[in-house]
């Protein structure tokens, strides 16, 4: 059994899922009635819930149930930063929170969902800034447990959530199938009257290199016409052989195009003692910043070698995010790069506009060389992705407007029954914000600090989101206050 992805936008079918609805406004993040997942024995394979919004602190709702025919047969479910077991014993279902210790053991919390024969009613709620996830019953009783990656647990920086679920079943013993039944599945979230939300439509995607032009200029070139656009990696090896014109391109890339800058360092930063691989950080990131003229916003190493000091000293020194860890383009570990040998899991993902992050190498060979994407598929990414309303951006735009849920902060200067002003403080970055109104035909928001009207989106709940930036002035007025 292959893995399965569902969306849950609005009117989608997938295998034994019913309809799964959008977002019912903030306080209903995600919402997913039912759906039905079937393990067999000898089959491997995953089911997905994506179009989950990420955010810094947010909790998982849900109802669900299991059968299976051996009861030593259990699930594995994934939420951000978790590693859940849920397993019967004697007629009782227990979950169990796994998180790596210093020592590199593998411990965990234990507590009773519930009699086999019930309904399984549970939370999960996410906290990016202790980096834990809080497990919560129906009968009141709870456990709080690190992240299960020991890396993640220690990052320097306000974590936010995966835009999705996975629910792996294990069928053991003399075991032959597992029914997985999921009643419900909401995502909630703390609101105010103005509140920082999410973007479940963004995909951060980047190159490594850049390799040669005629290996990604048409790539980056299809990108850039549908206003997309991603980070580069800078490779400080292949930057030094860029000629002036190819440097001018880059350049251009970035400042014309905002594409952002990150460095992609020439050696494994693990082969070297700490000192040492800080000083090819430093050097490295001097040298693309010169060569460029952005400071880099985020890192890798040759071959992804690298590690959990590595991100400390880049973030506290250099300003910069990692792009690795499970955090990053690791959480899923079979998935990696955006090429050809991962195209299938890919395709999947794209058609239900789930968000991932994403890089590859070349773009616009067919076939592609090993590590890269081949045209065709490249082309079938990006117009899945847009086709379902997504964005592919940098790896730093997505990742500051989801720290954003937490950082930004809303001055309130007027609020009546007609009108919401504010000004919004953001981490320099853009953010979404969700005004808590019901709006009416002819509802207009108004940017005051540059004087225009903006676009929005009007939730199920009549609330409206908006994109705001940092230190601006924004004015929201129902149609009776024209």
């Amino acid at each position: 059994m292959t893995d399965t992805i569902f969306d849950s936008g609005p009117g989608r079918r997938a295998g034994d899922a019913l309809k799964i609805f959008d977002s019912l406004g903030f306080c209903e993040a995600a919402s997913l009635p039912s759906v039905h997942y079937h393990g067999q024995q000898r089959q491997a394979g995953s089911l997905y819930i994506c179009r989950l919004i990420p955010m810094v602190k947010c909790t998982y709702q849900i109802s669900m149930d299991i059968k299976t025919d051996d009861t030593r047969s259990f699930i594995e479910l994934n939420s951000p930063g978790s590693k859940l077991v849920i397993k019967e014993v004697n007629n009782r279902v227990l979950l169990i929170s796994y998180f790596e210790s210093s020592s590199g053991g593998i411990r965990s919390e234990t507590i009773t969902l519930g009699n086999s024969s019930e309904k399984l009613d549970f939370e999960i709620a996410f906290d990016g800034c202790s980096k834990t996830n809080t497990i919560s019953t129906r009968d009141g009783k709870s456990i709080v447990t690190p992240f299960y990656n020991f890396e993640r647990q220690r990052l320097p920086y306000v974590d936010f959530s995966n835009g999705y679920l996975k629910f792996t079943s294990f069928i053991t013993g003399k075991g032959r199938y597992m029914d997985i039944s999921i009643y419900n599945l909401n995502q909630i979230a703390d609101r105010k009257l103005v509140t920082s939300v999410g973007d479940s439509r963004l995909i951060p995607f980047g190159i490594d290199g850049p390799h040669v032009r005629n290996t990604t200029e048409q790539g980056i070139r299809y990108l850039n016409s549908k206003n997309n656009k991603g980070t580069i990696w800078f490779d400080i090896d292949l930057l030094e052989q860029c000629s002036e014109s190819d440097i001018e391109y880059l350049r251009s890339l970035v400042f014309d195009n905002s594409w952002d800058t990150g460095v992609h360092y020439s050696k494994e930063l693990n082969a070297f003692p700490p000192e040492e691989a800080y000083k090819i950080m430093d050097e490295g990131y001097s040298y693309v910043y010169e060569k460029i003229g952005q400071k880099p916003t985020g890192w890798c190493s040759m071959r992804n070698k690298d590690n959990i000091k590595h991100a400390i000293y880049a973030y506290e020194n250099l300003g910069m995010f990692w792009r690795n860890g499970d955090s990053g383009v690791h959480a899923e570990k079979n998935v990696g790069n955006l090429d050809d040998n991962t195209w299938e899991w890919w395709e999947s993902a794209s058609k239900a506009g789930m968000a991932y992050p994403s890089f590859t190498h070349e773009l616009d060979l067919d076939p592609a060389i090993k590590y890269s994407i081949s045209r065709s598929k490249f082309l079938n990414w990006v117009d899945t992705y847009n086709s379902n309303g997504a964005s592919i951006v940098s790896f730093y735009e997505y990742g500051q407007i989801s720290r954003n849920t937490h950082e930004a902060q809303f001055d309130i200067l007027q609020h009546t029954d007609n009108s919401v002003i504010f000004i919004a403080h953001t981490n320099g970055c853009d953010a979404l914000a969700n005004v808590n109104i019901k709006a009416e035909k002819g509802t207009r928001v108004y940017d005051n600090t540059s004087e225009k009207s903006l676009d929005y989106r009007v939730d199920q709940d009549k609330s409206v989101t908006f994109r705001v930036e940092n230190k601006h002035t924004y004015s929201v007025y129902l149609h009776s206050a024209e």
